[in-house]
């Protein structure tokens, strides 16, 4: 077996739907295996993400909900929604270009 890293930085959505299309012949052989790592929400002053700060909910739960909706929205292996739930919530996904690329 051979692991190949791939490093996906900060990428724009044209730039992550070209890297999808590259990728895409590897991804629909299945001896092939693609792991894509993603802690998702940083909040917090320091990552300028505070969404949720004046719900009712404490905020661990108001995060959990967010990134739970983040997981649905994946794994509609829509790129459009996966967009829309980015640009709505703002959400401070790491990882969030690999998952991009890979939704192409």
């Amino acid at each position: 077996a051979t692991l190949v890293p791939i490093m996906v930085g900060s990428t724009s959505e044209k730039a992550e739907a070209m890297y999808g299309k590259l990728l895409a012949p590897y991804l629909e052989k299945s001896e092939n295996f693609f792991v894509i790592s993603s802690d998702f929400c940083h909040w917090g002053k320091r990552f300028r993400y505070t969404y949720g700060k004046d719900e009712q909910a404490p905020i661990h739960e108001t995060i959990e909900r967010l990134d739970r909706l983040g997981m649905d929205t994946i794994e509609t292996l829509s790129p459009k929604q996966f967009y829309s739930y980015l640009k709505k919530y703002q959400n401070t996904i790491c990882g969030r270009h690999p998952i991009g690329v890979l939704m192409q």
